[in-house]
């Protein structure tokens, strides 16, 4: 079931009911030449999925949301999607939770109550990336293998915001904040970005994609891998989290695994 188009701010908005994952839909109508602002908000997702493959607990009541985007930049610029994607939906959640503080993880998870509330996914191929973002509205139950444990609006105290609504709100402010950063570049966003992160200087574990393999094989073998432990000391201006370790040495990741500790 597929309910109207609906546009707003230079969005066009497509509703269905059920789907494997709002990207999926994005992607199949990019391969269609769809115009940047295409979106999709599925009602209910039957393989939603997260950085690197992660499950994404997709039940109805949750918002899941992706949009195309052919952005008027250089591909080199756009690891900054990311963070204006973060910053988007945060400033839109931050509206409903007006008395609960919404913050920011590395890179663009979205934290509130001691849960993580939001995930966003970018995905690139050619000169078209998606933004898939996911936010629990409804209770939602815990995910196997989750770093953090998962929250709600509902469990926040909103319970008044629906799916479509807040996907009309993020569409525009998405779309407001992408034409911003093509014309003003990272410095603002990153600014701003960490206006609102959770953990300033404080102790991350972080495992790079070489290291979680590592990990994974050392773990079958039944033996153990280091993993990096240091203090979070800024954002770079391309994205990267600098970390510091207790001996001085820092640390420039680009990609990886993080766990907030204590």
């Amino acid at each position: 079931m597929t309910d109207e188009l609906s546009k707003t701010g230079g969005a066009a908005i497509t509703i269905v009911d059920s789907a494997t994952s709002s990207s999926d839909l994005v992607w199949a109508a990019a391969a269609q030449d769809a115009p940047s602002g295409t979106a999709f908000l599925v009602r209910e997702q039957t393989a939603g999925r997260g950085r690197r493959g992660a499950g994404w607990s997709s039940s109805r009541g949750g918002m899941y949301f992706s949009m195309l985007l052919r952005p008027a930049i250089s591909p080199r610029l756009w690891f900054g999607l990311s963070f204006v994607a973060a910053l988007a939906i945060r400033q839109e959640l931050a509206r409903c939770l007006a008395t609960v503080p919404v913050m920011l993880k590395w890179p663009n998870d979205v934290l509130a109550g001691g849960g993580k509330l939001c995930g966003i996914l970018l995905e690139a191929r050619g000169e078209v990336v998606v933004i898939g973002t996911g936010v629990n509205i409804a209770p939602v139950g815990a995910l196997p293998g989750a770093k953090l444990p998962a929250t709600s609006l509902v469990q926040l105290g909103d319970n008044t915001t629906d799916p479509e609504t807040l996907a009309r709100c993020y569409a525009d402010t998405l779309m407001s904040r992408v034409m911003a950063y093509e014309t003003d570049g990272f410095d603002p966003v990153r600014r701003e970005w960490l206006s609102h992160c959770a953990h300033i200087e404080g102790m991350m574990r972080i495992a790079r994609p070489e290291q979680l393999a590592a990990k994974k094989a050392d773990a079958e073998k039944g033996g153990t891998n280091n993993i990096v432990e240091g203090r979070f000391a800024g954002l770079g201006a391309d994205g990267a989290l600098h970390l510091m370790q207790d001996d001085g040495e820092r640390h420039v990741i680009t990609t990886g695994d993080v766990d907030l500790v204590g």
